[in-house]
């Protein structure tokens, strides 16, 4: 078998065929006889030796602009493998989808094609893989009849082909289809061609000897069809002359990963070309408009590679040099790693959700806060979609975690042993997106109340304008009735739009939906998705103006340090703010919480506050409150989380 290797993508047609045990030729069959001590190599045009063999038989993949060093063009590259063709006494097996190959080997005698090309001698028909990803297999037709089913562990379209270019020249010298599948279908690859060297819950780490942009993009999109959230790749380009002839189709063929670093040319004992190296390749497929990273020392592409890992990504090492190293050195790194329950739990979800959804394990809650106070999440996750959404929701249930929805922080206390399970929020652009239609403002959760009122001002829409100084998102704001000014929030919304926790949407006007002072009991057991807000026409000037006035009282009566918001709720008899007033409580400080000298209802952290020291510095006032007044008041601020 002579084969070209540049579409051998993760099996060498020769090794394939080396690993087969088959039983002897059915008696009968075509070409049936001895075949025992045949000797099985692989060839390719790269030094103008293809002509120097004259094959019994013979295999042909594919014909490619390949070897330019040695070559003039393609014409001269087509024109060794005419010869080769020519030069094979008996059985010429090549791929009908490659049309310079049909060209050039249809009108030799012996002559036999493969491939999808309904017009190939021997059909190849591929069966679809499992809903999960792996490898499937393909169905073999002869002149309208189907000769047999044939299951392959390697991935790709190639691959396929090539285990049907084996298949097909098998059943020439004789063997029976249901041999051929048995010996076929064990093979799991060559070393360097798809070669899986690490696999946990998190990740998968290849290492792959492909160098040519055919082979690239053939790669790709074989790995792609594992249905990674992300696909990174890193590729060594092989000999300055090869990246110097095929500038332009290398710009072009990394197009189906998620992340790309570029090494330093292999010169593989060539001499350097001015003008061509990998920072110049770099640059080439940045014009494309991919983003790419260019890392001139093998020794730091391990680091970089490493530092962009999320759970759930497919790592690729590409090229024919000394990238393996690389590859091997990450794969070994990760072996020693020692993996979290909550890493592991973020790998199966993560395997659930598209890559534009961000997933975190141990994240930091306290940043996420306006009173920047708190402990981590287990799984922090900003679903890309609504159909994301559904699937985390699904998850925690299979999981039995428990599905904690967070806005943008205000009104919001957590405690310093954060939140166990999932915390969700819709933080995401495609949760933000603001429409106007008329009178009408179409929000999604995720947008800001600010936003809304300025694009409200835009439009010459009133009636929003207190919505400018509350500092939460529209579905934050849904879940507690959020208001200011005099104003709530559900005297403007029209509709709403929500999920349950089985991940079913749901669309209400909000005439049908019970609200209660700073509180929606419907968001107890229910998501915001969005809203449909209602507004007023009336002159920008007029609608500016009174947001003008609104801020200015809101930075008169509130304090600019981290808080939370309002503290507590006001009870009937008094605000809550003026009854700390009068109690004398304003400078109280429990640690770095502080309640404010402008707002007695207001908790500042100075700091370096804790939950703690807040909850501390609530539980002070309270008591206060209690055997001064008699008054019990209640907190407004939502407390989330486990103490430490």
């Amino acid at each position: 078998l002579s084969a070209n290797p540049g579409y051998a993508v993760g099996a060498r047609v020769p090794q394939l065929a080396r690993h087969a045990r088959l039983p002897p030729p059915q008696p009968g069959g075509p070409q049936a006889g001895p075949h025992d001590g045949l000797l099985v190599v692989e060839a390719d045009e790269s030094d103008g030796t293809l002509s120097s063999f004259h094959p019994r038989h013979a295999i042909v993949l594919n014909v490619d602009a390949e070897h330019l060093d040695y070559y003039a063009g393609l014409e001269a590259v087509c024109r060794e493998f005419a010869l080769f063709g020519s030069q094979t006494r008996e059985h010429l097996v090549f791929c009908a989808d490659d049309a310079r190959l049909a060209e050039l080997f249809s009108v030799l005698p012996g002559a036999v094609s493969y491939g999808l090309n309904p017009l190939a001698g021997y059909r190849v028909v591929p069966k679809p893989a499992a809903p999960a990803g792996g490898a499937g297999g393909f169905e073999l037709w002869r002149a309208g009849r189907k000769l047999g089913d044939f299951a392959i562990r390697l991935l790709g379209e190639k691959n396929m082909l090539n285990a049907g270019a084996v298949a097909t020249m098998l059943h020439c010298l004789g063997y029976a289809p249901e041999a051929i599948a048995a010996a076929i279908e064990p093979f799991t690859g060559a070393a360097r061609r798809q070669q899986e060297l690490f696999r946990d819950a998190r990740f998968r780490v290849y290492d792959d000897y492909g160098h040519h942009p055919s082979e690239i993009q053939a790669t790709l999109q074989a790995l792609r069809a594992e249905r990674p959230r992300r696909l990174l790749v890193a590729f060594q380009p092989h000999r300055f002359t090869r990246t110097q002839h095929l500038l332009a189709e290398f710009a072009g063929c990394f197009r189906g990963c998620d992340r790309l670093w570029l090494a330093e040319i292999y010169a593989a004992s060539e001499a350097g070309i001015p003008g061509i190296n990998g920072a110049r390749l770099a640059e080439v497929v940045r014009g494309t408009g991919q983003t790419v990273e260019f890392i001139p020392e093998l020794s730091d592409l391990r680091t970089a590679v490493r530092a962009a890992m999320l759970p759930g990504d497919l790592v690729l090492f590409l090229g024919a040099g000394d990238i393996t190293l690389a590859a091997w050195d990450l794969a070994n790194g990760l072996r020693e790693e020692s993996v979290t329950p909550n890493e592991e739990l973020m790998a199966r979800l993560s395997a659930r959700l598209t890559p534009e959804s961000v997933l975190r394990c141990d994240e930091p809650l306290a940043k996420r806060t306006t009173l920047r106070v708190g402990g981590k999440a287990d799984l922090y996750v900003e679903p890309a979609s609504e159909a994301d959404l559904a699937a985390v929701l699904q998850f925690c249930a299979e999981q039995s975690l428990k599905p904690t929805m967070l806005g943008r922080g205000s009104n919001l206390l957590i405690r310093d042993g954060g939140i166990r399970g999932v915390v969700i929020c819709l933080g995401h652009p495609n949760f933000s997106k603001l429409e106007i239609r008329g009178d009408r403002l179409h929000c999604g959760a995720g947008v800001r109340l600010k936003a809304v009122a300025v694009e409200a001002r835009r439009a010459g829409l009133a009636g929003l304008e207190f919505l400018e100084g509350i500092p939460g998102s529209v579905g934050g704001s849904m879940r507690m009735n959020a208001g200011a000014m005099g104003c709530w929030l559900f005297d403007v919304v029209d509709t709403i739009r929500f999920m349950d926790y089985s991940g079913d949407v749901h669309e209400r006007p909000a005439s049908e939906v019970n609200v209660e002072y700073r509180g929606c009991p419907l968001f107890k057991t229910h998501i915001a998705l969005g809203a449909v807000l209602k507004g007023q026409p009336s002159a920008a000037e007029a609608i500016g103006a009174r947001m003008q006035q609104y801020s200015a009282k809101r930075w008169e009566s509130q304090p600019a340090a981290p808080s939370a918001g309002c503290i507590f709720k006001n009870p009937k008899t008094i605000p809550a703010g003026k009854l700390i007033d009068e109690l004398g409580l304003k400078g109280t400080r429990v640690g770095q919480a502080v309640v404010s000298d402008v707002h007695g209802n207001f908790i500042v952290n100075e700091g370096d506050a804790t939950a703690r020291d807040v909850l501390s510095l609530i539980d002070l006032i309270k008591e206060r409150v209690r055997s001064a007044r008699g008054i019990e008041l209640e907190t407004e601020v939502e407390v989330l989380g486990d103490n430490l």
